[in-house]
């Protein structure tokens, strides 16, 4: 066996264990799921789990990056096949989908003692989270470039956009499932609300798009490194 061919190996067997993790501690929880838990469900060794981490904390951490990919690239792809994906109602709508579809970055983003445990408590959680959504420095970049308007300052801006994605992301504790519509009809009503009441017409999607692509790409090769 080559090199690469072995290397590439201990990747895939790597995705296998934080896969099987992610399962786990979405279903059980971080607290009651153990190296052991891991190790049996993925078919491998407790032994092979502590070549690559030191302990569950280390594998978590490991885990939350490896989501973090998942979902930025779930995200791309829903933004390239979307004629107006750079646009920014379209942005945060795929976002949110995205987001709905993780469930532990929705466990992170809501900061859901259910599945994160303890875990919750002794980490910040905006370390893996803080790039997701409108941030102010995004929103000021686009207010400067014509596309949104600008009597709202930014930080006021942004701290809307989080309250409504909270909202989405923890409206089924408050709203049964089968009494809300579809998290797709809520989604493209978020973003017709958005259209209407902050975005400026005339803004180039294309140029749009392209920029959001390259954030994108840029957030993924930070997260290989």
């Amino acid at each position: 066996m080559n090199v690469t061919s072995a290397a590439r190996k201990r990747t895939e067997r790597s995705a296998r264990i934080l896969d099987t993790a992610s399962h786990l501690i979405t279903r059980y929880g971080y607290d009651k799921t153990t190296m052991d838990d891991i190790a049996r469900e993925a078919g491998v060794s407790k032994g092979a789990l502590y070549l690559v981490w030191s302990g569950k904390e280390e594998l978590f951490d490991a885990l939350l990056k490896h989501e973090m990919k998942r979902l930025l690239l779930d995200l791309w792809a829903r933004i390239e096949a979307d004629p107006i994906g750079g646009t920014l109602p379209a942005l945060y709508g795929h976002t949110l989908l995205a987001l709905q579809n993780n469930l532990l970055m929705s466990a992170l983003y809501t900061r859901d003692g259910r599945v994160l445990g303890d875990f919750v408590h002794r980490q910040d959680s905006q370390r893996y989270t803080q790039r997701l959504l409108m941030s102010q420095e995004g929103i000021e970049q686009m207010q400067t470039a014509g596309l949104l308007r600008s009597d709202i300052r930014p930080e006021v801006m942004s701290y809307l956009f989080s309250i409504m994605a909270l909202g989405f992301m923890s409206i089924n504790t408050i709203v049964p499932a089968d009494a809300a519509p579809s998290m797709t009809e809520s989604v493209a009503a978020m973003s017709l609300m958005v259209q209407s009441g902050l975005v400026l017409p005339g803004g180039d999607n294309a140029v749009a798009k392209e920029s959001t692509v390259k954030m994108l790409e840029l957030m993924l090769q930070q997260y290989e490194k």
